[in-house]
């Protein structure tokens, strides 16, 4: 059956619930076909060297995700499937900037044009709502980098569920991921989780493309919002991150009048008790300056005492100072006022120093504000992931995941020689691409072991692709 006669099969059950360990319901929201996409990639000057325009399926999942304190919920977000003929494609991961109402998420379209981008190209894209966003209640914990990463990760799982039981499609192993602004914190808060957790084997990433997220929020961030008069045009971001670190952690106040002045102690607590905060706060009812509604000893004592409480939470939810070792390119725009270039900055010269194998922070655009920067900076990580990504796979059959072959390679991390471990003999073709896409290896292989010398290669990332008549696989390899 042709995967777009399945689709429509899955469009018919709209609602479609599941005995699934992540996915409980799918529901089919819209098909944009080919024309409307090309629309958008015009009108946003989409360069025709990154281009491939298809039409999407877009559809919501919910799923089950656990809270800040680890207990099971269920969370909310948007899966846009390429409308092409294919059985495997890669998967990309998509976090959204900063939502301060709830009803304004990829579940209910709100990042169509992300979506557009990125599953026209030919991923399979995931956009979770996060937490206290969607279908999820209670407060949303903002920028906080462990439930940012665990509802980024569990809808894969769903996404994957949903994609293999009902339109009989596999990703294929490759994983990208992707956010701007509060979602360059999250893509990089699920990168590291990733690698902290031991689960490279289930989220092979490719590599990551944080773009203009507040990853040094401690430092460079803070510095850039509690500046020397203390105004920021967005004041209203401070009260919303204290409201997540207080759920969270518990020990930033008991009332709302221990950090703000009336009548702005009641607004804020309505306001984030509604679920629609963005929709109050960004109308200039908050002033720009924190200390004409913000008890002045508070602000004071953040700003002087290295272990207050908000200070202390911040410091737990930097991503500045870990060594990711997948390729990772931090976009961001030098005239940023609303998030620090410096958060790209000061993360690139921690991680290399702590010894990253390849990562770059990259100013896309010089003359770029927070909003003009996200069109060059979307450009760029489309582009780079499409010299690393294996578009379309077509196979005879439809492989289930559980009888896909096991893939060993070792020593990885190597200086030398890698041994390649297939269970099953048969012939295979082997490829080596650089992190930029150059091929600096072609082979076949024969039988369950195969070694390849390294040696003569210089020190960074490859991906390597290993082919056989029934599957496509790809796996990340260091060089030492």
């Amino acid at each position: 059956m042709k995967r777009n006669g399945l689709i429509l099969i899955a469009i018919l059950m709209m609602s479609l619930s599941v005995k699934a360990q992540y996915l409980l319901s799918s529901t089919h929201l819209y098909s944009a076909p080919a024309t409307e996409l090309q629309f958008y990639a015009d009108l946003a000057g989409l360069p025709d060297s990154i281009s491939e325009i298809n039409g999407v399926e877009i559809f919501k999942l919910r799923y089950n995700t656990v809270d800040v304190f680890g207990n099971p919920t269920i969370a909310s977000g948007a899966l846009y499937v390429p409308q092409v003929s294919c059985d495997t494609l890669p998967m990309l991961s998509f976090q959204h900037g900063t939502v301060m109402d709830e009803r304004k998420v990829p579940s209910s379209r709100s990042d169509d044009l992300a979506g557009y981008f990125y599953a026209g190209s030919g991923y399979i894209t995931v956009m979770p709502d996060y937490l206290g966003l969607g279908d999820n209640p209670g407060i949303h914990p903002y920028i906080h980098w462990e439930s940012e990463a665990t509802a980024g990760l569990d809808i894969i799982r769903a996404a994957r569920e949903f994609l293999k039981d009902s339109l009989k499609i596999l990703d294929n192993g490759q994983l990208f991921i992707t956010g701007y602004s509060q979602g360059g914190h999250a893509t990089m808060a699920m990168h590291k989780y990733i690698q902290v957790h031991d689960l490279q084997d289930e989220f092979n990433i490719v590599a990551s493309a944080p773009m203009s997220g507040p990853y040094s929020l401690s430092f460079a961030q803070m510095n850039m919002i509690l500046n020397e008069d203390s105004s920021y045009y967005k004041s209203e971001f401070l009260p919303y991150l204290f409201a997540s670190y207080n759920l969270v952690y518990g020990n930033l106040f008991s009332d709302y009048s221990h950090y703000y002045d009336p009548p702005f102690d009641s607004l804020i607590a309505s306001w984030d008790s509604s679920g629609i905060y963005f929709q109050n706060a960004s109308t200039g009812m908050i002033p720009d300056k924190y200390y004409d509604f913000m008890q002045d000893s508070v602000l004071d004592n953040i700003k002087t005492l290295s272990d207050h409480p908000v200070n202390v939470a911040l410091r737990k939810n930097d991503l500045h100072n870990w060594a990711p070792q997948e390729p990772v390119r931090m976009l961001y725009c030098l005239m940023d006022s609303m998030v620090s270039p410096l958060n790209s900055v000061i993360a690139l010269d921690t991680m290399l120093a702590l010894g990253a194998p390849d990562v770059q922070a990259i100013n896309v655009y010089s003359e770029g504000d927070h909003g003009s920067c996200t069109v060059p900076a979307f450009f760029y990580a489309l582009a780079w992931f499409n010299s690393l990504a294996v578009k379309c796979s077509v196979s005879p059959t439809h492989l289930s995941v559980d009888l896909a072959p096991e893939i060993k390679i070792y020593p990885n991390p190597t200086g030398d020689l890698i041994t390649i471990e297939i269970k099953e003999p048969a012939l295979h073709l082997i490829e080596i691409n650089s992190i930029n896409g150059q091929s600096v290896f072609k082979g076949t292989m024969e039988g369950t072991l195969h070694q390849i010398d390294l040696s003569s290669f210089q020190k960074g990332v490859y991906i390597i692709t290993i082919r056989s008549k029934d599957f496509v696989s790809t796996k990340k390899i260091i060089k030492l």
